[in-house]
């Protein structure tokens, strides 16, 4: 019953900060040209001709709309025509807030859109109930938790990413950023500080063990890294960038998480059979550790697998539409680095089982001499 009650007062709490966060981001927005609008009416659409070309293959649609400007309430208009490609799928609701923008052209006229629904406090509040959930229900764990992964995305949002867009090497900032994730989450998660050296070790080899693996398929395969809209939008924006580095970071970056978390729990299992038996066997320990692990890495080979598949699905959607065959599509260079990097990341989970469960009977055998 007080998980209940904890439970619901973490959600009154996230939809506190939602007002807040709603009222503080509407207040100072300033995002370009470029307005947050309660819509309170939208008319029918009607299909704009062009004159220019009767077989236009991208038809655009046009509706009046009838709002409340929110984030600059001083402007004076509430009514206006937005045009839309046909096909898009933002179905416009009275009552919910959206995000106006507008372009002016040579001629002096303006063109209105609406770009997207309004969603920033929507956002901010499901991630605060999540995170105070998982608090209520896992405690002081949770919070430490919590705080190896925004250490996590901190390093990543704040110091590699930015780095990289100025130029710094791709591979060195990776290899950096891995082992700050690694050190910050082992603090945080690990409970017994004596066997963090452990877990650090056999995530850190582990991860490596990928990363060079992909190294190798990445320059044998001759993968440019610009396969996807993404990439190549980026090599054409940034010219100088290193792209095959990027592509070789992602291997590092997509790993680490995986491979910590096996790292972690054998760490942990192990851990907990010294605690049990203090005299345990160092080969029925080592024995214990292997078992454990692989265990886990049944599991995680499936979340690897399936979150490279997941977050590239519509290409290979995409990519199977157009009727490519198997010997075409594992000859496509998205594919292929998808390959390289679900693989290389199960090649680096292997490697951490025994890499984690030696050091760690190595370090007891040594802790039982002195």
């Amino acid at each position: 019953m007080k998980v209940i009650i904890k439970i619901f007062i973490a959600l009154i709490i996230s939809w506190v900060i939602y007002c807040v966060v709603d009222y503080f981001t509407v207040k100072n927005w300033n995002n370009g040209e470029s307005l947050i609008i309660k819509l309170v009416n939208a008319g029918p659409e009607t299909e704009i001709k062009n004159d220019n070309d009767e077989n236009d293959a991208f038809p655009m649609l046009e509706r009046e709309i009838e709002f409340i400007p929110l984030s600059n309430p001083e402007i004076n208009i509430d009514k206006v025509k937005v045009v839309r490609l046909a096909g898009s799928t933002l179905k416009l609701i009275a009552g919910k807030k959206y995000l106006l923008v507008w372009d002016m052209f040579d001629d002096g006229s303006i063109q209105y859109s609406v770009a997207d629904n309004f969603r920033v406090s929507y956002v901010v509040a499901f991630i605060m109930s999540v995170s105070l959930i998982l608090i209520v229900i896992t405690g002081e764990r949770g919070i430490l938790a919590l705080l190896g992964l925004i250490a996590s995305i901190a390093v990543l949002i704040f110091a590699m990413i930015p780095l990289i867009a100025r130029g710094w090497n791709p591979l060195l900032l990776s290899l950096c950023s891995v082992l700050i994730i690694s050190v910050a989450t082992i603090l945080c998660v690990v409970r017994h500080s004596g066997y963090r050296l452990v877990a650090l070790f056999g995530s850190l080899g582990g991860t490596l063990c990928g990363f060079l693996v992909g190294y190798v398929v990445v320059k044998l395969w001759q993968l440019s890294g610009i396969a996807s809209d993404g990439a190549a939008l980026l090599a054409s924006t940034l010219p100088g960038i290193d792209m095959q580095g990027i592509l070789l970071a992602s291997v590092l970056i997509g790993a680490i998480g995986a491979v910590l978390d096996v790292g972690i729990s054998i760490t942990a299992s192990m851990s907990e059979f010294v605690d049990y038996d203090p005299e345990i066997a160092l080969d029925r320990l080592l024995i214990a550790g292997l078992n454990v692990g692989n265990e886990v890495l049944g599991s995680m080979i499936n979340t690897l697998i399936l979150a490279y598949i997941g977050s590239s699905l519509p290409m290979a959607v995409l990519i199977s539409s157009s009727g490519i065959n198997l010997t075409g599509l594992l000859n496509d260079p998205y594919i292929a680095q998808e390959i390289v990097q679900s693989l290389a990341g199960t090649l680096g989970l292997l490697f951490t089982i025994p890499a984690t469960a030696f050091a760690f009977v190595i370090q007891e055998g040594l802790r039982r001499k002195e």
